[in-house]
This record gives C-alpha cells, structure tokens and sequence, in this order.
C-alpha cells in the first residue's frame, strides 16, 4: 500500500495532502490503524478504493464515487453552430460554465475546504484546458446569437481522447445542446484518428449518467473516493 504526497494540491490548498490507494480490506485496515503515522505528515488524505472495498476511519468520508464512461468514437454530425474555443486563456462565459460544471464536485461538496476553494480549481482546470501550442487540448462550445450555451473541454492522444469538463448553461439545459456539442466533438476527433473516448463523473449526479449513457457511453469503472481529515 502506497501513499504519497500530492504536491499539486498541497500547494493549491495550502495543506499537507495525500493520496492512498486501497486495493483490500486488509489495505483499508492497515491504512486506519496507521492514523498516527498519517496524522504527522499530512492533513488530509484522499483515499481511493474499489467497490468492494469500503474505508472505516474517524475524520474519514465517503464524498465521491467516480464512475468513470467510455465508449467507441464513431463518425457523428458536426453542427455549424458549435466551434472550437481558440483563445489561449477562458473568457468569462467558460469561467462560469466552468462552475457549473463542478456542481457535485468532492471539492465543492466538502465543507472543510473555504468556499472559494472548489471555485479557484475549476477557473484553474477551465484554464489548463484552454488550447496551448504543442498540446492536443480543445474545448468545444455551442454559440448561438452570441451566447456560449455549453462547453466540453477534450485531450486526446493517438487513438485515445479524454473529456475533461462538461456544462451547459442553466438556461439553456434540456434543449438537446450538450448532445450537440457532443456529436460534434465526436466526429471532429474520428476525423483526427480517435477511436476511444472516456469521461468521469459521480454517481450521484444521475443526470448526467443518463445523459452518457444516452450518447452511447458505458460503465467502465467505478472508483469510491475518501477523504480523511487527519
């Protein structure tokens, strides 16, 4: 059983953070009766598991099971109303689509962490998706009358493509434009040679679970997610 520092998030959050992996009950156990061990090093840890496996510590809560989707890219329709961002930093309509897609976050759903903590990560990851030269980072996003309507940040590699963030504006939602941007995203990439996409989400936000499944995407993994306030 490994567990190792986060520098990244440390940095971020200004905490001493880490991450273990538990494979078994017996890692999970182990991982508990280390308490002390852990509660030197850092103040919080993020425990990932499997579904068979669940996590029993004081301080430590279940704030997230990670259902992660994937499916087979095909040849799909690309609607002229859906484009690709260009700029190298977001504007404001992707900084607050940006937070609408972080809605059931751990981040934003642990109250440990200040208010403005799950905010500052999703303008940051909003940021990082943005196209940079030498990268395959793209966000595809609906424009209509001059409104963004939705987003749908992407990296790909060879054959392989992973969706980072997904939103649509709340005043735009159940109009068919996410399945818009979608199938565009999809026959952009086949066009590019991808053939597999995947995109996370969390259990608990059934919406958007059917909303995959209804674009032809399926359970490839599912991932529970401690945190362990030490």
């Amino acid at each position: 059983m490994e567990v190792r520092k986060l520098d990244w998030d440390s940095a971020f959050f200004g905490l001493r953070i880490g991450r273990a992996d538990v494979h078994t009950a017996a890692d999970a156990a182990e991982l508990a009766l280390r308490h002390n061990e852990w509660q030197e090093q850092f103040d919080l840890l993020y425990v990932f598991g499997r579904e068979s496996v669940r996590f029993a510590a004081s301080g430590a809560e279940l704030v997230d099971e990670k259902v992660v989707y994937s499916k087979r890219c095909e040849p799909k329709e690309c609607y002229s109303d859906v484009t690709t961002y260009e700029a190298s930093m977001p504007n404001e309509a992707l900084y607050r689509l940006a937070l609408v897609s972080g809605e059931y976050s751990r981040f934003r759903l642990d109250k440990h962490f200040p208010a403005e903590s799950y905010e500052r990560m999703y303008r940051k990851w909003i940021e990082n998706a943005c196209p940079q030269p030498g990268s395959n980072k793209q966000i595809y996003v609906s424009i209509v009358d001059g409104k963004m309507q939705g987003m749908i940040t992407v990296d790909y590699s060879g054959e392989q493509a992973k969706i980072g963030l997904v939103a649509v504006d709340p005043t735009c939602q159940h109009l068919g434009v996410g399945s818009k941007i979608m199938s565009t995203l999809e026959g952009m990439l086949y066009h590019k040679g991808v053939r597999a996409i995947e995109v996370a989400t969390q259990r608990s936000n059934t919406e958007a679970r059917r909303w995959y499944e209804k674009n032809g995407y399926a359970v490839a993994s599912i991932t529970p997610i401690y945190h362990w306030w030490l």
